[in-house]
């Protein structure tokens, strides 16, 4: 009830999403906005007119795309389930500086997890970014589908371990001694595994 005193209710916040956009552009120039609706149907499931429903929203500061050009090449992407009436997801790309601070760069919100959505949001995040890109893996993701699917917790441990390690002879080392722990116990090897992935994708 206090949230709703001080901030409206849901339809009220939505429907002030376009004098949001406007105040963004008008008071934080430079501010890249790009909004997606799809058609509303009533309940007798007929096209209203005037009507329109949010489908895919992306977001970016100026100050944050500026900033960017001096953080370490990486962006980091990921999303998660918003709260309330509309469970919409947010995603998020976040870069680092030298000092490990993190910098948000983009925002969108969809309303699926989906291709369609995660094209939407990348494809405006590379337009800010003059940059060639490719994709990679981070390495906790590898590793939780690691243990969803071999379900050791030991073994993920020494994946995590194994895939952080720059110094190239103890990596194999690493590598080796896992392999060598989950031989026998597994009907697919740890190198198959990881034959779904480039090397350069998560090492």
């Amino acid at each position: 009830m206090a949230m709703e005193q001080l901030y409206g209710n849901f339809d009220a916040s939505y429907n002030e999403l376009q004098g949001w956009i406007a105040a963004m552009r008008e008071n934080v120039p430079g501010t890249v906005i790009e909004l997606q609706t799809r058609p509303y149907y009533g309940p007798d499931e007929q096209q209203q007119s005037g009507k329109r429903i949010v489908q895919r929203m992306f977001w970016t500061f100026n100050p944050c795309v500026r900033a960017f050009p001096h953080c370490k090449p990486f962006v980091q992407v990921d999303g998660t389930w918003l709260y309330g009436k509309y469970t919409q997801i947010l995603l998020i790309a976040i870069a680092q500086d030298g000092n490990k601070n993190m910098l948000p760069i983009a925002f969108s919100i969809v309303d699926k997890e989906n291709m369609e959505s995660w094209e939407f949001f990348l494809t405006n995040l590379r337009r800010r970014s003059g940059a060639p890109w490719r994709s990679v893996y981070y390495i906790w993701h590898i590793a939780a589908n690691f243990h969803r699917d071999y379900k050791n917790a030991d073994w993920k441990r020494q994946f995590v371990k194994m895939a952080y390690k720059l110094e190239p002879h103890i990596f194999r080392q690493r590598m080796t001694r896992l392999e060598s722990d989950m031989e026998g116990q597994t009907n697919t090897s740890f190198r198959q595994w990881l034959g779904s992935m480039e090397l350069w994708q998560w090492a």
